[in-house]
């Protein structure tokens, strides 16, 4: 009997795993409790991952931080002292734009059920995913409120519980949200930072457009590995997949034809304020035109990538890293 059991709890987890992966196929992204549920799943199920808790938000529910090492490393401290390189990838910071929601949990069961070669790739990697930061907004669910966006059919809501866009509220630390933000992303103080979105306005033939930490203002050491080694990898392989990307840009005046410039990404937004601290800092922005599924994916294999390079480079990423640090 309890055999029995065991296999019919077995087939429910491999369904609803199953039910995830097609979810965004279907132009749907996952609800907050369900995603938290999954979460919690993993985390019983394997021994290399553990969802913690950090500090409150403006809607009453904490932050929580689904952490995935293969040395079973799950404090910041003892990673650090480990020499373990870390990933922070940021979701649903406007949760109208829930592509990375989806693709970091996908990210993450298959790591765990060691499904592709990811989890050999984590190596001495430890992998912290916040798999929804807008917990106010994401409850407020409609269709309506991103109207020229292709999918999903319902979606969160851009501003939080008190109605401030977080991602204007890193230095301000007016909501709840930041502050736990702060607390989370300091404990960590992790080499790569990936917020994730999807984007607002013109039509490209690109799945995905990104803001990498802007050279100019960011740490000169950092500044040329960035443009000389980390972005040629990341383009090159990217587009080898059907998910082309290229850089976020913004006109001089109005349109393309009068010139283009980089996106400066200040210190009240989020990779604004990770820069701060020498980590290499991206934001995704999955292009609001193309398929929800293919918005999905393209993250997802951005994502897959961070931690290619990590693992291949990792020697090198904290040794950039410690002479930014000590630079003057």
């Amino acid at each position: 009997m309890k055999d029995i059991i065991v296999v019919l709890l077995s087939m429910f987890s491999y369904l609803t795993y199953a039910q995830v992966q097609n979810s965004y196929q279907d132009n749907e992204t996952i609800e907050y409790e369900n995603l938290i549920k999954e979460y919690e799943k993993l985390a019983k199920k394997y021994p290399d991952a553990e969802f913690l808790t950090y500090g409150q938000t403006d809607f009453g529910l904490p932050i929580r931080l689904f952490v995935i090492s293969k040395n079973h490393i799950f404090d910041a401290k003892v990673a650090k002292n480990k020499q373990q390189r870390v990933i922070f990838v940021n979701n649903g910071i406007h949760p109208g734009e829930p592509c990375g929601v989806d693709a970091s949990l996908k990210l993450a069961y298959e790591i765990l059920e060691k499904k592709t070669d990811l989890h050999k790739s984590i190596g001495n990697t430890v992998l912290c995913i916040v798999p929804l930061y807008n917990i106010g907004g994401a409850h407020n669910r409609s269709a309506t409120s991103r109207t020229n966006q292709n999918g999903p059919k319902l979606y969160g809501f851009r501003g939080n519980a008190k109605n401030l866009d977080l991602n204007r509220d890193f230095m301000k630390c007016d909501s709840e949200n930041a502050k736990s933000f702060v607390q989370l992303f300091q404990a960590w103080r992790p080499d790569f930072f990936i917020d994730t979105h999807t984007s607002n306005g013109a039509d490209y033939q690109y799945v995905m457009t990104l803001i990498a930490s802007q050279n100019d203002k960011f740490n000169p050491v950092l500044a040329s590995y960035m443009k000389e080694k980390i972005l040629p990898y990341l383009y090159e392989n990217m587009n080898k997949t059907k998910y082309l990307i290229t850089p976020y840009v913004m006109p001089i005046k109005g349109i393309p034809d009068n010139g283009i410039v980089d996106f400066i990404d200040h210190p009240r937004y989020s990779t604004g304020y990770s820069s701060m601290f020498n980590t290499f800092s991206f934001t995704t922005e999955a292009h609001m035109f193309k398929p929800f599924a293919d918005r999905v994916l393209a993250t997802y294999e951005f994502l897959k990538f961070i931690i290619h390079f990590t693992q291949e480079n990792g020697d090198e990423i904290g040794q950039k890293i410690k002479e930014a640090n000590a630079y003057s």
